[in-house]
């Protein structure tokens, strides 16, 4: 009797063992011990926990984060991190460029999220500050579904992530496919005003251009945004002109000296977009993607 006993206490402290470090990855609060992930920078994050205490200082991976459900996690974002609104009641801890590592350390997160480039110098002081740090980083489309995975991976949301990037691909396959074999028309996407910028073949939106099916007339330069100059936008003449929907309304262009010639004045292709849905590389990419292609091609 004492042996029967002894036995089934022990299946059920098993069981609540398995269970408690094998929940599906929609609400996992364990990761397998020493989980190595790699991140966009090819460096090794070693998971031992999933995180609890998430700092943020990318809008774009911000958004992934939320994507996922990671409100609760979320104790920090920069600045500029304003969607969804929730991220808005985040606690600031300073700019994108410049955020406040003092800040960042008085609340102790179990992992800071950050982009490569401007970021890479931050992210070395906080990694000798012995505060561990996932760098994210895309310049097209697949790259974003790739990190969505990644954190995915490294949040214990898979299943969330997988999801997410499965609906992501294909909406992207099938826009690919309805424009593959369209006429191209030159298109030129206005970064900046005074000084006018347009963005290079470096650049997200380069790569969100050409699966829209167009051409980016500003792809002869590597930058991934440059000073453009007039001379040079009368001489290419873009058959679609796209502002953002923050700085100017397209009436704007169309009045602006000079602008008057230009085949996408004269044949009201003038287009505003938001910006933050073609340069930021998290899940609005594919509505920003969709709503490109059908500046693009109206027609399909």
């Amino acid at each position: 009797m004492k042996k029967s006993l002894f036995m089934t206490v022990l299946i059920i402290c098993v069981l609540g063992l398995t269970l408690s470090c094998a929940k599906d990855n929609q609400g996992e609060v364990t990761a397998e011990k020493g989980k190595t992930i790699t991140d966009s920078l090819g460096r090794e994050i070693i998971i031992d926990k999933y995180p609890e205490k998430i700092i943020s200082i990318s809008p774009a991976i911000t958004e992934i984060l939320f994507a996922l459900g990671l409100n609760e996690e979320i104790i920090g974002v920069s600045n500029y991190c304003d969607y969804p609104e929730e991220a808005q009641g985040k606690e600031k801890v300073g700019g994108f460029e410049d955020p406040n590592v003092e800040v960042i350390i008085a609340k102790n997160p179990d992992l800071v999220f950050a982009s490569a480039g401007v970021q890479e110098e931050l992210i070395k002081k906080l990694e000798g500050l012995n505060i561990k740090v996932a760098v994210l980083d895309a310049d097209n489309i697949e790259e974003v579904i790739a990190n969505i995975v990644i954190t995915g991976k490294i949040t214990g949301k898979e299943r969330k992530a997988e999801e997410i990037a499965s609906a992501m691909t294909q909406k992207l396959e099938e826009i690919r496919a309805k424009v593959k074999d369209q006429p191209k028309p030159k298109v030129f996407v206005e970064v900046w005003d005074d000084p006018l910028m347009s963005a290079g073949s470096g650049s997200f939106i380069h790569s969100i251009i050409e699966d829209a099916g167009g051409i980016n007339v500003a792809a002869d330069n590597s930058e991934r945004y440059y000073t453009f100059s007039m001379e040079k936008l009368l001489e290419i003449d873009p058959d679609i002109y796209i502002i953002n929907t923050h700085s100017h309304k397209p009436a704007d262009v169309k009045n602006r000296n000079g602008y008057h010639v230009l085949s996408a004045v004269q044949n009201n292709k003038v287009y505003a977009i938001d910006d933050s849905l073609i340069s930021r590389a998290g899940p609005r990419v594919i509505q920003g993607l969709e709503e490109m292609a059908q500046i693009i091609h109206p027609e399909l």
